[in-house]
């Protein structure tokens, strides 16, 4: 009878033995795995925060091509409107030629 308490005994402890490692074992585990999601998780902030300052800077960037390409615009309505002006005065210029040629061959 002894031997079967002891042996009930035994198995008892190896019971609740078990249970504690396994319990231990898991708590290691899930503790292994908050660490290291919480280093994921930093390293995903800190990826979406150079994103972010990447995307600041295409942003201004892309601001600045737009007002570039504005101005750009305007300056070439400038440019036309001038070389439609020299044109003018081209012809013009051209014309008074005709007069001083034709005045100059009325001479000869």
């Amino acid at each position: 009878m002894r031997v079967i308490l002891a042996l009930v005994f035994l198995w008892a402890c190896l019971l609740v033995g078990g249970f504690w490692y396994a319990r231990q074992y898991i708590d290691q585990k899930v503790l292994e795995i908050q660490e290291t999601n919480a280093l994921n998780v930093q390293d995903l902030e800190e990826k979406m925060q150079s994103l972010s300052a990447e995307m600041k800077i295409i942003k201004e960037s892309l601001t600045q091509t737009d007002k570039t390409l504005s101005s750009t615009g305007t300056a070439s309505e400038e440019v036309k409107k001038h070389i439609e002006e020299m044109d003018k005065q081209l012809k013009e210029l051209e014309k008074s030629l005709n007069v001083l040629q034709e005045s100059g061959n009325e001479d000869y």
